[in-house]
Parts: structure tokens; C-alpha cells; sequence
């Protein structure tokens, strides 16, 4: 995926308004390959820390991005990317520190961010009466950026549109689908608009993935169909 961004304020005001001072400190998991790094916001836990993958934890006017031990360059490139468009939303209000497992003292700031608390996956816990998918438009043809519930139900590639932005809500997992045609604005808005959503539902840590028209056509075939 080209940018993504997460920024804290709401439907109306386009995700512009940032106010770290009011932040809830979040950790966000990142694993994968080139082909495809899988973006999941997962509990403040340290004991969700995993050497084999990158972490970014946000805390408003500080970030951190943990890189494990055994992470791989890619999961390093999506994470500072993410890194990168937090900061930018923030306009230099924030500050940024790239930590390397190895050798980083247990008494940093880092670790001692986190909590001792877990919960499970939502998706494990996730009741079959639950699973009506939900496929969302992300559009700024009209002038102004609109998101809009565009189907409920069996959704097929048929239901993608190449000029706009759309998410995909299976409830065990969302999609961000980035068309051919979109906007500069779509593609940078998508992923907060995909977190900001899950924020306001009963599944607020599922997990979040970028697929982008072209490059990703089979992966978003196999998730509708699943």
C-alpha cells in the first residue's frame, strides 16, 4: 500500500483534526511479506510483543516502532511508512523513536507503556450472528470526502468500483480495497477511515489489511469469498 495514515477526530471533520493531548495509547502489529503486511491493532499488552514481527505503539506525542529480533526488512518499510504519515498528521507535534529489540534495556519508556492486561482476539470470540458482512464507499467525487454503507450482505468483486475506495467489514477480519482510479485524498485517507470506523463498533481490534486493485486481485477474491 502507498500511505496510511490513523489520525483522532471524526466523520465530519475528515480525520483532519489531530489532538494527541487526548490520545488513546494504541499498539499496532505488523507481519507479513512484501506481497501482503497485515496491519492489526492488537491490546497494549506486553505480552503481545512478538520478535518475529514490528510494532508501533502511539501515544500521541510519542511513537515508538519495535522491531523484533527476527523481523523481516518489510515489516520495517510498512511500519516506517506508518510511522511516517502519523507524524505528519500530528504537523511535527509528535516525536518519533525506531527501537531495536536487541540490546534495548527493559527499563525503557517503551516497555514501560504497556500493560500486563490482555484480552482475547475479538475474531475468536465472534458469534456466527454476527458475521453479516459490510462493504463501505470512501468517495470524494462529490467534492467533500463521503463515507457510506454501499451493500450488506454477499458482497462480490462486481460491488468494487476503480475510482473509489472501499472497506470491507467480514467481521473477522477488514479490508481496504484501494481502486486504480482513486483520488490522492482516497488513498490517504483510507486506512484512518478504516480504523476509525472499527473504533465505533463492537469489534473494535480486528484486524486491517491494504489491498490494492491490481497487485492484490486474488486476496480480495478469497476474503469475499470466505
Amino acid at each position: 500500500f502507498d500511505t496510511i495514515t490513523i489520525l483522532d477526530g471524526g466523520a465530519e471533520s475528515g480525520f483532519n483534526k489531530v489532538t494527541p493531548e487526548k490520545y488513546e495509547a494504541r499498539l499496532f502489529h505488523f507481519c507479513g511479506t512484501k506481497k501482503l503486511v497485515e496491519v492489526r491493532q492488537v491490546p497494549r499488552a506486553a505480552s503481545r510483543l512478538d520478535s518475529g514481527d514490528v510494532f508501533i505503539l502511539d501515544l500521541g506525542l510519542t511513537i515508538y516502532q519495535w522491531n523484533g529480533r527476527g523481523s523481516n526488512k518489510d515489516e520495517r518499510m510498512k511500519a516506517m511508512q506508518y510511522l511516517i504519515a502519523l507524524k505528519d498528521e500530528r504537523r511535527g507535534r509528535a516525536k518519533s523513536e525506531v527501537l531495536e529489540e536487541e540490546g534495548l534495556s527493559k527499563s525503557h519508556e517503551f516497555y514501560h507503556a504497556l500493560t500486563e492486561e490482555d484480552v482475547p482476539d475479538e475474531a475468536e470470540n465472534m458469534k456466527p450472528k454476527d458475521l453479516t458482512v459490510e462493504l463501505f464507499r470512501l468517495s470524494d467525487a462529490s467534492g467533500k470526502m463521503t463515507f457510506n454503507v454501499e451493500k450488506t450482505g454477499s458482497v462480490a468483486t462486481s460491488d468494487l468500483d476503480s475510482k473509489d475506495v472501499f472497506i470491507v467489514d467480514t467481521k473477522r477480519a477488514v479490508y481496504v480495497w484501494i481502486g486504480l482510479d482513486t483520488s490522492e485524498a482516497e488513498r490517504k485517507n483510507a486506512m484512518s477511515y478504516a480504523h476509525k470506523y472499527l473504533q465505533n463498533t463492537d469489534h473494535p481490534l480486528l484486524s486491517v489489511t491494504c489491498l490494492a486493485e491490481g497487485k492484490h486481485d486474488k486476496q480480495i477474491r478469497i476474503a469475499l469469498s470466505a
